[in-house]
């Protein structure tokens, strides 16, 4: 799980509203996590904001980590990563099979 500390809301934003290489590859970093252990949820990221006691937590369930994987494709693609695609494709490939 990659942890997040932002200093506002509009940070947080910001990072979420385009596609980052940090949050694609923190979503297939917690969906391989979640596998190797067998586990139904997938924990991704742990968000918590300055002068804010409560953190946040976003996960995935199973259900969605083949269109999330996808997507995570799809922009390794248009960032021409290569290794990082065949990895993410081995990843689908598994999901798929799981259905």
């Amino acid at each position: 799980m990659v942890s997040l500390h932002f200093n506002s809301t509009e940070e947080f934003e910001s990072l979420f509203k385009t596609k980052t290489l940090a949050v694609t590859r923190g979503i297939i970093s917690g969906i391989e996590q979640a596998l190797s252990n067998r586990k139904k949820v997938a924990d991704l990221f742990h968000v918590s904001f300055a002068e804010v006691e409560l953190a946040y937590q976003i996960s995935l369930n199973r259900s969605e980590w083949q269109f999330a994987l996808e997507n995570c494709l799809d922009h390794l693609h248009r960032e021409d990563l290569t290794d990082e695609q065949i990895d993410c494709w081995k990843l689908l490939e598994v999901i798929k099979t799981m259905k």
